[in-house]
């Protein structure tokens, strides 16, 4: 079936590579039997509450994601979608909620009638999006002007309407959720970039050893060399990339080579520009144990408590990691409060753990870091420093490490 799809998109439109576009007319297919149909498969991976069944759609997902941020987007911003059941009782008024998978939808709701007939009982979605791409020129079905909204996306109902006849009408509309739930990978950088410097650097190094970068004043652009060249080509097993200009979109580059990395060990990005979007693309694979990395520094990254609770999350999954640094950021008492209670509760690997606690800290965090102390089992070093504690802060501090062989603070 796949050979079958790629010889179909052999020269593809929109700017997308023949495996770009193969990844759409593929997901368009409906198999026969249909319950064995691609599409039903991966949205049933992506609804599944355990998200390790995601972990083989992996190399598709970055495909497709790929190949929807190439996509044009389309003039009409409402499409349709419809199913042969009542679903009035599950879409009342006001309600806010996440459809997981992919939605294929139709940007003529004329279309429907084909599918659904003119009588028996009909549900039509009327769907005002914002994140939707035209893909008829890569669907298997060309003249059904097709739409594709994204996974993982927010909606809210307007209204649900009684057409009579069976015929039931239900209109959504995208909303802007509080934390993304998933996210495109970048534009990618031009390929006519060159760094000579970088790369001699690079060559230099030999395989499987650690490789320093800091301090050369690197930047986004450098970062598809940099995954490349050291972490694919030299399987360097320690990157050092502190104090450089890397920003978010840099990061997501790097988050990308970590999916299926298996020989870098340590990451150092302290000094950056990572912030939390950033944050939240390199937490993303960790959360999937794929990764061998053990060390990440983090440190002066213009990280705030909504980085913190990405790492908290990722913290709660991840089974590899066993030294995190943080630093001279701007995580207050909420974000130390997620942390301590994500390796209190969740995880079991963790041994070392800097914290640089910024002037948004108080004695509040000391409650958190020693409910943190009572709970966890692996947990050795505990590094804080530079806080804005009290005396009395300090010395519940202190006494952590009488209560505990073996640990220190």
């Amino acid at each position: 079936m796949v050979w079958t799809v790629k010889q179909n998109c052999d020269q593809p439109e929109d700017g997308l590579s023949s495996d770009e576009s193969a990844s759409i007319m593929l997901y368009s297919m409906e198999w026969a039997p249909t319950e064995k149909s691609f599409y039903l498969i991966l949205n049933s991976a992506l609804r599944s509450e355990n998200r390790q069944e995601l972990i083989p759609w992996f190399s598709y997902l970055r495909l497709i994601t790929t190949a929807f941020t190439k996509l044009p987007s389309t003039v009409s911003r409402t499409v349709y979608r419809g199913v042969k059941i009542d679903l009035r009782s599950q879409y009342p008024k006001g309600k806010q909620f996440v459809w997981w998978g992919f939605s294929l939808c139709t940007a003529r709701a004329s279309i429907l009638d084909h599918f659904l007939g003119k009588t028996g009982t009909r549900t039509i979605f009327n769907i005002d999006y914002d994140t939707g791409k035209d893909i008829h020129k890569h669907s298997i079905f060309r003249n059904e002007d097709e739409v594709l909204l994204l996974a993982a996306r927010n909606f809210e109902v307007i209204r649900s309407v009684n057409k009579g006849d069976g015929l039931h009408i239900i209109e959504l509309k995208e909303i802007k959720p509080r934390f993304p739930l998933i996210s495109l990978p970048p534009t990618p950088v031009p390929i006519t970039y060159q760094n000579p410097t970088l790369v001699e650097r690079i060559n230099k190094c030999h395989p499987f050893s650690k490789m320093d970068l800091s301090q050369q004043k690197l930047t986004d652009q450098d970062m598809e060399i940099i995954v490349q060249q050291a972490i694919i080509d030299k399987q360097c097993t320690h990157l050092d990339l502190c104090g450089n200009e890397i920003t978010s979109q840099g990061a997501s580059f790097i988050a990308e080579a970590l999916y299926n990395n298996t020989t870098l060990k340590s990451l150092s990005l302290s000094g950056n520009h990572v912030s939390d979007v950033g944050l939240r693309y390199l937490t993303q694979p960790l959360s999937l144990n794929n990764s061998t990395l053990e060390t990440l520094a983090l440190g002066s990254n213009d990280i705030t408590d909504e980085g913190a609770q990405h790492l908290a999350e990722m913290l709660k999954k991840n089974t590899t990691l066993t030294e995190l640094m943080l630093g001279q950021d701007k995580i207050g008492d909420r974000g130390i409060q997620l942390l301590a209670n994500a390796l209190a509760h969740h995880n079991n690997s963790l041994q070392k753990l800097c914290l640089f606690l910024s002037e948004l800290t108080s004695d509040s965090s000391v409650d958190s870091l020693v409910e943190m102390h009572k709970y966890n089992r692996s947990l050795q070093k505990l590094y804080v420093n530079d806080c804005n504690l009290s005396k009395r802060g300090n010395d519940r501090l202190e006494a952590l490490k009488q209560s505990k062989i073996g640990f220190k603070l």
